[in-house]
């Protein structure tokens, strides 16, 4: 008995973890089922984890709203790992007076992440190879051990942050490939899809909080510019995008606007990977404003069709039936008469097979109640 409620408390206890860790990032990210689940196994079973994947994901940010918002702040020490890491700085310096007067080397660890309950690395990989062998030592053994000097390790959790993939980070010697050993949990955060979708979910996400000239339908169109430029090799990441979205926003406030117009998004050409948009950005505008018209129309055919279907349910009379299959008839030439674009056509299709069934299935009904 004892054993299942044991057993009950830890599942509850990482249900705890997920649903908190979910609502924290759902507040201002998309996409965050996944690094949200790995950190809540990270913080319910005090396991490291690695958390990698390419640049402008939102990695540290992610992170960092986690920490502060369950309120961790006061025990998390963040650490970045970049030209000039040693081992004094990664165990909190060096003690100069000791080694002074003693001639002694000794640190303070206890202004080192060895004294926080978590600890936030940032690329850690970039460090040399002895400070990730000292790294790994200290990790195996659970304390610092540097000659007399012992101190007990309190953190309980690491996390990770790295634009490297694991396979890349072994590569770099055996100290790299032991160390990545002692991170169990490992995520590669990237996005399902860079579809204008994705983007566009995104900018619904972000566009609350970012003041300035709203786009309207406008995001829609940014969502397929960066869409196509992903596509053609030019990767726009999710930063990049943000930083797209506000560009728009700032060249409307120049022209003293308080709305996006189609004139404010040939300045992305500024953005990386969008420097040649300047001589395709009309076709390409244009091209995805037909598409954002197409889906916006098929959209609300889709919305006209659910109508129909609710009217068909309801029609109780021969009258009523034979009323519904002249509204579907009607509709089926609208439908037929929708500009689409490229993408759109085998939806438009199923679209018009539902329609022509209804309208037989309209008149079967019609035809049975009459007979009634």
């Amino acid at each position: 008995m004892k054993v299942n409620d044991g057993a009950q408390r830890e599942k509850g206890g990482i249900m705890n973890w997920f649903a908190k860790i979910t609502a924290i990032l759902t507040a201002g990210f998309v996409f965050v089922e996944e690094i949200a689940r790995v950190l809540s196994l990270a913080f319910a079973g005090k396991k490291n984890v690695i958390v990698f994947g390419p640049a402008g994901h939102g990695k540290s940010e992610m992170v960092q709203s986690v920490i502060k918002e369950l309120k961790l702040d006061d025990d998390t020490f963040f650490q970045f790992f970049g030209e000039g890491m040693d081992e004094s700085r990664l165990f909190g310096g060096l003690n100069f007076k000791k080694l002074e007067e003693e001639k002694i080397l000794e640190y303070y660890p206890e202004k080192s992440f060895l004294n926080s309950k978590v600890a936030v690395f940032e690329e850690l990989f970039d460090a040399p190879a002895s400070v990730l062998l000292a790294l790994k030592d200290v990790l195996t053994a659970k304390e610092l051990r540097n000659g007399s000097q012992r101190f007990k390790m309190r953190t309980e959790i690491i996390i990770c942050l790295t634009n490297k993939e694991p396979g890349e980070i072994s590569e770099l010697g055996p100290a790299a490939h032991a160390l990545i050993e002692r991170f169990p949990l490992q995520l590669n955060l990237k996005w399902k899809d860079y579809s204008a979708g994705s983007y566009l979910s995104m900018f619904e996400k972000v566009a609350s909080r970012l003041a300035g000239p709203v786009l309207n339908g406008f995001k829609g169109v940014l969502a397929e510019i960066l869409a196509k430029a992903t596509a053609e090799g030019n990767f726009v990441s999710p930063r990049t995008a943000v930083h797209a979205f506000q560009v728009c926003q700032a060249s409307a406030t120049m022209r003293g606007a308080d709305h996006v117009e189609k004139c404010d998004l040939t300045d992305l050409r500024f953005l990386p990977g969008l420097e040649g948009l300047a001589e395709t950005i009309q076709a390409d505008l244009t091209a995805a404003m037909e598409r954002a018209a197409a889906e916006k129309n098929l959209s609300q055919a889709e919305s006209t069709l659910r109508e129909l279907l609710s009217e068909l349910s309801q029609a109780t009379s021969p009258i009523k039936a034979l009323q519904v299959a002249k509204k579907f008839v009607v509709f089926q030439d609208e439908v037929s008469s929708l500009k689409i674009t490229d993408g759109l056509s085998e939806r438009r299709k199923r679209l018009r097979e539902t329609v022509g069934e209804k309208i037989t299935e309209a008149q079967s009904r019609a035809l049975e109640q009459t007979r009634i």
